[in-house]
């Protein structure tokens, strides 16, 4: 199981950083333009956008596999210790019911937005293409923690190793 999700974090790593680079070419040729071509790129500021919010989608799935996302962290000591197994397999289960219902929500919405044929301002590109990063974050996050929870031992940080030894 470490294999497979090993390449799928180089895929997503590869593909966050490949949007962060057209972001950053994106605003820097913007500049350009009009600091020494006096006009504008045309959509450009849009483009960056999208780049940006798929980067950052990516970066959730990212988060994930790295076991470095955010949580409440005040709450690890409220169980004995000789619990902390069975809760953070819980806590892993209760996350991939949470990234799993949000990746059903979304895909909803992106139905929806398919749907009505949205658009996105300026450029006039179909909206439904790009969103669909923001349902895939949350399943490849869903699934990770299921596969935390399954296999603790997979997991980045105290005991696990997951990211560290994902090709392993």
């Amino acid at each position: 199981m470490r294999v497979p999700l090993a390449a799928v974090l180089r895929v997503e790593a590869v593909l966050a950083a490949i949007a962060y680079a057209i972001v950053a070419a994106l605003l820097l040729g913007e500049i350009i333009a009009r600091e020494l071509f006096y006009t504008s790129i045309w959509g450009s500021q849009k483009m960056a956008v999208f780049g940006a919010i798929v980067a950052a989608f990516l970066g959730l799935a990212l988060a994930t596999a790295a076991n470095a996302h955010l949580r409440p962290q005040f709450a690890d000591n409220w169980f004995p210790a000789a619990w902390r197994p069975a809760v953070g397999r819980a806590g892993d289960l209760l996350s991939c019911a949470i990234y799993a219902s949000l990746c059903v929500v979304a895909a909803l919405y992106i139905a929806d937005t398919y749907a009505n044929g949205d658009r996105a301002a300026v450029l006039y590109w179909p909206l439904w293409p790009i969103q669909l990063v923001i349902p895939y974050a949350f399943a490849s996050s869903a699934f990770r923690h299921l596969a935390f929870a399954v296999r603790p031992d997979m997991k980045p940080g105290a005991g696990g190793g997951g990211a560290d030894r994902a090709a392993g």
